[in-house]
């Protein structure tokens, strides 16, 4: 007993027990990757799995059949990395072309799609995408499945919190109550996080909610939400930046309006108005638009209560004051602008009125010439037959 506890002690000096249970693992790791499912009795279903879930020509027609053989390709898929990269494309294909009264399928699919990226969330990575549209299907089973697997997934850091997010957002106002209650869920765990990941999405929120094209009150009731995560000075100050940077890229004067109520929602401080008064130029020219000028006029409201210094109240009455003068220049710029559009389309008008009268006289002495044509050609018909 002494020897073999003596021999254990100078095995495990040696690093011996860690190198065989090394070779174990990497054992088992090839037999995984390249005989379970490559190989032997199991590997042979593998080329009919294939075939039904690819379903050329629409032979199969059990739903049963393709449910069954669908997850079954998953589970062959969670045992070998290399078997999982090859067959994703008909996996997505197939969760693609689903029909749309088949639920089952695509709900199963999504959940098996999340205990995949869990297993090799470097292969699933790419269809990422893919799978955050799932959150627009039809099925409101298939749009819980999905918020369900995401969640999970990004609380456990196995998927990137990137800009398909605003799918997670639209999701505060979906039609079923329980899938707003689990998206709400996901962005209090997120605000909880050291690094707050909601404040360095935000802006992207913003832009890609604008260029979807939701209703107004939906997009406000949904920032309105988001906002409330946003409690640091410093971030406040930043993201106040950033949003008068992105008045230029906006196309639409709707888009503008989305981004100054966003300001306006902001706990505005000194500095937030020092950062407003140095983009001014950005969105001076927006301030015609009545629902962008009385944004501006609350963020002002709140400016006034923030400061408490008599020389930062002054600053605010300047800039309040440049607001004033801006909206009514911007407004007056832009009747004038609404005036000459009218004005050109007149005139454009009356162009194609004079060239079509042209053109009418024109047409008439060309059907006079053709019909004097015809009569000379009759008389000489005439006189031919005549002679004869």
């Amino acid at each position: 007993g002494a020897e073999s506890e003596e021999d254990d002690a100078i095995e495990a000096e040696l690093g011996l027990a860690q190198e065989a249970e090394a070779e174990n693992e990497k054992r088992v790791l090839e037999i995984s990757e390249q005989e379970i499912v490559c190989k032997g009795l199991i590997g042979t279903f593998t080329p009919l799995l294939v075939r039904i879930i690819g379903n050329e020509g629409g032979a199969f027609t059990s739903e049963i059949l393709i449910q069954a053989s669908t997850l079954t390709l998953c589970k062959f898929m969670s045992v070998s990395r290399s078997f999982c990269e090859k067959h994703l494309p008909l996996l997505f294909t197939a969760l693609a072309r689903a029909p749309a009264q088949d639920t089952t399928l695509r709900a199963n699919t999504v959940v098996a799609l999340g205990d995949l990226a869990f297993r090799f969330p470097n292969e699933v990575e790419p269809y990422t995408p893919r799978l955050y549209a799932c959150l627009r299907d039809s099925s409101t089973r298939v749009r819980r499945h999905t918020l369900m697997v995401l969640t999970h997934l990004i609380l456990n850091d196995m998927v990137k919190v990137k800009g398909q997010v605003c799918e997670i957002a639209l999701c505060l106002k979906d039609n079923d109550g329980g899938i707003q209650d689990m998206a709400r869920l996901l962005f209090f765990e997120l605000s909880k996080r050291s690094n707050n990941p909601i404040y360095n999405l935000l802006p992207d929120i913003v832009s890609q909610l604008s260029e979807v094209g939701i209703r107004r009150e939906d997009f406000r009731s949904i920032m309105s939400f988001l906002l409330t995560f946003i409690t640091k000075e410093r971030q406040t100050e930043t993201l106040c930046d950033k949003l008068c940077q992105r008045f230029p890229k906006a196309k639409t004067i709707s888009q503008k309006a989305d981004l100054a109520y966003c300001l306006a929602q902001l706990k505005i401080n000194e500095k937030c108005v020092k950062s407003l008064n140095d983009h001014y130029k950005m969105y001076s020219a927006s301030l015609f638009d009545e629902d962008v000028y009385k944004s501006f006029a609350t963020i002002a409201a709140k400016a006034k209560k923030a400061c408490k210094t008599p020389e930062s109240k002054q600053f605010v009455a300047d800039w309040e004051g440049r607001l004033e003068e801006a909206g009514q220049l911007a407004g007056e710029n832009e009747l004038a602008d609404q005036k000459a559009s009218k004005a050109k389309k007149r005139v454009a008008r009356r162009k194609q009125k004079s060239a079509s009268r042209k053109k009418a006289p024109a047409a008439t002495g060309s059907k006079r010439s053709t019909r004097s044509t015809r009569r000379s050609a009759g008389t000489e018909n005439d006189e031919n037959i005549a002679i004869q």
